[in-house]
């Protein structure tokens, strides 16, 4: 168990060597305890469900194991997106939830996330070491004691139903767009799919085996499903479903960076009573930035982590203020229908964009601010010599430690250097509207 990386992110680890059957047991236990000392009266309602790993349906059996005891209850969802079992969360007035899921790592990987009501949002730092503080005295619990719904149904249905309500769902059907989907058969696709066919798509799916990350080298199946297909637009997701990758009508995969920055461009067009906050995070492309600033709107970066982006689009909703954003991942949070990254919220805002003017996805990325950028992962023991050579490189950058390093030039160009939350490796990003600088940065820092 001592290779689980431990984040705000969740709790991640490699199958078989930091993970089994015992430690989900013992994660659930020390989740129960914790709710127990929260809510010390009256039954506690919990909601859980899983993605598509291999791994899955074993480790979720023992979390429930461990959950259990005569107070509490589950609401079992099986198969389900992490953004609907943190939809279901909040439509089920639950006290929290669990998924099942290691998100975007690579398929050997597996883990829990967990969520809290009222926020209804993932645990954040301080919470979390509550979470492992708990974990040393952790006793599984009795399964038969506990009770036990399965509403995956349910879920899927009102999550689909309250992401309609948030577009103009008519003028999408008026367009019959054709669509790809690369779920890479993972939890997301039976929902994109149902999500689909009541936006009145013709979906084509794409059913390939690829790692989980939508990231563009791996999108060439969907890419010629879309050409090959006459599609307006490809979609693809990561194996939990709450990242949203596109490709274009002629195959090609813009980033999912630009996942974020079109929906957020199509949002600020939308007539608002108030000056609209766009939420995102420091290592997300400049782009959004330049969006926001065009539409005289309001941004607000956090660190990365889906807890600081919910957290401060929560606190600007309740002060009456419009909000939405997101992470330059492809996660799109559209508040009014739960606090966490959606790929179908991001798909059906995508599609309201496309239904709105006759002009193909590529015209429309066209017409958005457009930076070069590459992303590397680079080992942690290499963190210190990094840090300190761009320090030494760049005595011209302005300087901030929202989130790790991050160096800002006039020309808008930027890089970040900052710890993953959610592997054991340091996450570099390059940004300019220039390449060729992106690839000297590049190239001399991967010599450090």
């Amino acid at each position: 168990m001592s290779g689980l990386v431990v984040s705000y992110s969740g709790i991640r680890g490699l199958v078989g060597r930091d993970l089994d059957a015992s430690v989900a047991r013992r994660f659930g236990a020390a989740f129960r305890r914790m709710l127990g000392e929260l809510h010390s009266a009256g039954p506690i309602t919990l909601v859980v469900g899983r993605d598509t790993r291999a791994s899955g349906p074993e480790l979720q059996s023992a979390l429930m194991q461990g959950l259990s005891d005569e107070r509490v209850r589950i609401v079992d969802l099986d198969v389900a997106p992490t953004p609907t079992i943190q939809f279901a969360l909040g439509a089920s007035a639950a006290h929290g939830a669990v998924a099942v899921t290691a998100s975007h790592n690579p398929a050997q990987w597996n883990g829990f996330k967990f969520f809290l009501a009222p926020d209804n949002t993932v645990l954040d730092g301080a919470q979390t070491e509550r979470l492992m503080l708990a974990l040393p005295a952790a006793v599984a619990g009795v399964p038969s004691a506990s009770t036990m719904d399965r509403r995956q149904e349910w879920a899927v249905a009102s999550h689909i139903a309250r992401v309609l309500e948030q577009v103009d769902a008519e003028s999408i059907r008026r367009r019959r767009f054709r669509v790809a989907l690369d779920a890479a058969r993972g939890a997301g696709e039976r929902p994109a799919v149902r999500l689909l066919d009541a936006l009145g798509c013709t979906v084509t799916r794409v059913n390939v085996e690829r790692e989980s990350e939508p990231l563009p080298e791996s999108l060439g199946a969907l890419g010629h499903a879309v050409v090959e297909n006459g599609c307006a637009v490809g979609f693809a997701q990561d194996l939990d479903g709450d990242r949203l990758a596109l490709t274009t009508e002629t195959g090609t995969a813009p980033g999912e960076d630009y996942t974020l920055v079109l929906v957020v461009a199509h949002l600020l067009r939308r007539p608002h009573p108030s000056t609209p906050v766009v939420v995102k995070n420091v290592s997300t492309t400049r782009a959004v930035d330049d969006v926001v600033a065009r539409a005289g709107a309001e941004l607000v970066e956090t660190r990365v982590g889906e807890v600081h982006l919910s957290r401060a689009l929560k606190q600007r909703i309740e002060q009456g203020r419009v909000a939405f954003g997101g992470e330059g991942n492809g996660g799109v949070i559209l508040p009014a229908v739960h606090l966490g990254r959606d790929s179908l919220s991001g798909m059906a805002l995508v599609l309201e964009a496309l239904a709105q003017r006759d002009e193909p996805l590529s015209e429309r990325l066209r017409e958005l601010p457009r930076y070069h950028s590459a992303k590397l992962k680079l080992p942690l023991a290499r963190e210190p010599a990094l840090t300190a050579a761009v320090e030494r490189a760049f005595p011209d950058g302005l300087a901030d430690r929202v989130d790790g390093l991050r160096l800002r030039f006039a020309d808008g160009a930027w890089l970040g250097l900052r710890r993953s939350n959610t592997e054991p490796i340091v996450r570099l990003v390059v940004e300019s509207p220039d390449a060729q600088w992106v690839s000297r940065v590049v190239s001399m820092l991967q010599k450090v």
